[in-house]
């Protein structure tokens, strides 16, 4: 997380697409969410609080994560957000098809067995514009979640693919699920192809930078430390 802010904080530097996984497994909360709001999170032993909003996600070893820290000005990114959400999200549904997953696509207008009342995950929560799928037993679930974070002139975009089940996540759909069992690196290549082919731009494998490092460093402690997890949401209505 310290890293990603980091990233979204390098006015000026070339567009950047991280991967990466977790462990030990964690449970996020969106940036403007309570906590009390996400039930599971209070039996968990590891929570952080992203930078990005949405609902929280319970991140394990068996899903690919990635962040695109970028200009707003760069052409994915240029005009209306949801526009931007279109984009990275045809590139996600080309990493899916070229792992073998030919249907995946936006909600749209249709129903989704994944969504859930009252647990405050991303997943059980849709959107229009979230990739779904088909699980096994046929019903449409969202199977992708991502967020975004804007601030002086650059974008931060968070996401999160589903490769494999999660027990706080049942209902989600999964690409293990129908039959489809890949690696978080082979899931990676995939994702990298698809941004490469759908956006346009080549990109070249990197390491952070010692400026970025240090950096993370800095930040990377608030994202854990009860104060910034249990943080008071303005706005909120309390009973």
């Amino acid at each position: 997380m310290g890293l990603d802010e980091a990233l979204l904080r390098s006015v000026g530097a070339p567009p950047t697409l991280r991967l990466y996984s977790w462990a030990p497994d964690a449970v996020s909360l969106g940036y403007f969410q309570a906590f009390e709001d996400v039930p599971c999170a209070a039996a968990h032993p590891h929570v952080v609080r992203r930078l990005t909003g949405g609902g929280a996600i319970h991140h394990h070893a068996r899903e690919l994560t990635f962040s695109i820290a970028v200009e707003e000005e760069d052409p994915a990114y240029r005009g209306p957000v949801p526009r931007s959400y279109e984009r990275v999200h045809a590139a996600i549904a080309r990493a899916l098809e070229d792992l073998g997953l030919p249907a995946a696509g936006d909600r749209g207008a249709c129903e989704v067995a994944s969504d859930v009342e009252g647990t405050g995950m991303c997943f059980h929560e849709s959107t229009p514009l979230d990739p779904c799928w088909a699980r096994a037993d046929g019903a449409l679930a969202k199977g992708v979640g991502t967020a975004q974070r804007r601030s002086q002139g650059r974008v931060l975009h968070h996401g999160s693919i589903k490769l494999g089940p999660s027990p706080l996540e049942p209902e989600i759909a999964t690409l293990s699920e129908v039959g489809i069992d890949v690696t978080v690196n082979a899931a990676g290549e995939a994702l990298v192809r698809a941004v490469e082919s759908v956006l346009g731009v080549r990109t070249e494998p990197g390491e952070a930078t010692s400026a970025e490092r240090d950096t993370a460093a800095t930040l990377g402690a608030r994202y854990g430390d009860p104060s910034f997890v249990h943080r008071e949401v303005r706005g909120r209505r309390k009973s």
